[in-house]
């Protein structure tokens, strides 16, 4: 087993053939059921004048766990690159270099499944349409929140200069006895032995 997805184990079937599925991938980038394959080599076509390198697999036969079409994905992936997408009659996996894991699992929400050349086209498009930058999002609240800081304390000192409530240096406290250095005391004594 190799590593899958966060270094756990990947499993693959044992009724999936990775080589021929490979070969398929590396010859053309399908490998689905005859009847498939010319809406899919459009796809393919699509994705590739849009700058992606987009590989798709149709398996026939389900399988157990939604996971494993992750894992043949992610088989997949590490050796032809690019986006490979692999739909299930129960589900879909997909591993990208292209799009992240949150895209790729928004993408695969209500896909239908009974016809996979559709499915892989909704999954394609929804990979592609345009996402919200998180990140630029992120910045400009932090920036907003630094500007509103900055301008609340602007406020408040421009408040207290009003009202004259300017914060005055401390005034210096008188000195006492004990604080006067070894010089005045000894001015002190010298004047008082005149």
């Amino acid at each position: 087993m190799s590593p899958g997805p966060q270094g756990y184990p990947a499993i693959i079937p044992a009724n999936v053939d990775m080589t021929a599925l490979w070969q398929e991938l590396l010859a053309d980038h399908v490998a689905a059921p005859a009847d498939q394959e010319p809406a899919l080599r459009a796809l393919v076509a699509r994705a590739e004048s849009d700058g992606h390198d987009l590989n798709v697999v149709v398996l026939t036969v389900p399988q157990p766990n939604f996971t494993y079409y992750r894992d043949i994905a992610t088989q997949l992936q590490s050796e032809v690159g690019g986006t490979v997408l692999v739909i299930g009659p129960n589900s879909v996996g997909s591993s990208s270099a292209d799009f992240s894991r949150v895209v790729q699992e928004q993408a695969m929400d209500d896909l239908t499944l009974q016809n996979p050349s559709v499915a892989a086209t909704q999954m394609y498009d929804e990979l592609t349409s345009p996402q919200i930058d998180w990140t630029l999002v992120t910045l400009l609240l932090v920036v907003v929140t630094i500007i509103g800081a900055v301008l609340a304390r602007v406020r408040t000192v421009r408040a207290r200069r009003r009202r004259g409530e300017v914060a005055q240096p401390a005034a210096q406290p008188p000195r006492s006895a004990e604080s006067t250095s070894g010089d005045d005391v000894v001015s002190a004594t010298e004047s008082s032995a005149r």
